[in-house]
C-alpha cells in the first residue's frame, strides 16, 4: 500500500513538473514575442501623429529630423539644419499631426516645407 501512495506521489510530482515547465516555456515565448513587438512598434517608422504630439518635447527634433531625412540623398553639401528642423519643421509636424493624429508621422513628410518655403 505504502508502494503504491509513493507511486502516485512520485507521478503527481513529475505531472506537477511538466506542468510548471510548460508555464516557464510559455512565458518566455511569449514574453521575448511582446518584447519584439514593442521594440518594432516604437520606432519612428511606424510613429502615429497621435504618439508624436505625445512625445516629450525633448524628443521631437530628433524624431522630426529622422523622419526629414530618412531616405534623402543628399549631394554637394547640402543638409538638414538641425536649428531648422527645431524651430520650422517641429511646429509644422504637430500642426499637421493635430489635425490628423491616425497618420504616420512619415506619411506627413510630403507636407511639411522647408524654412525657405514656410512663409509662402
Amino acid at each position: 500500500m505504502h508502494i503504491l501512495f509513493i507511486d502516485q506521489l512520485s507521478e503527481a510530482v513529475t505531472a506537477m513538473k511538466m506542468t510548471l515547465l510548460a508555464a516557464v516555456l510559455g512565458a518566455l515565448t511569449l514574453g521575448g514575442t511582446s518584447l519584439a513587438q514593442a521594440a518594432t512598434e516604437t520606432t519612428p517608422q511606424n510613429m502615429t501623429c497621435k504618439e508624436f504630439v505625445n512625445l516629450n518635447p525633448k524628443a521631437m527634433t530628433p524624431v522630426a529630423f529622422w523622419m526629414l531625412n530618412k531616405d534623402t540623398d543628399y549631394k554637394g553639401g547640402d543638409y538638414v539644419n538641425w536649428n531648422e528642423v527645431e524651430t520650422v519643421a517641429v511646429p509644422q509636424v504637430m500642426e499637421v499631426c493635430k489635425q490628423h493624429p491616425q497618420k504616420k508621422v512619415m506619411d506627413i513628410k510630403g507636407q511639411i516645407k522647408p524654412a525657405g518655403n514656410a512663409a509662402h
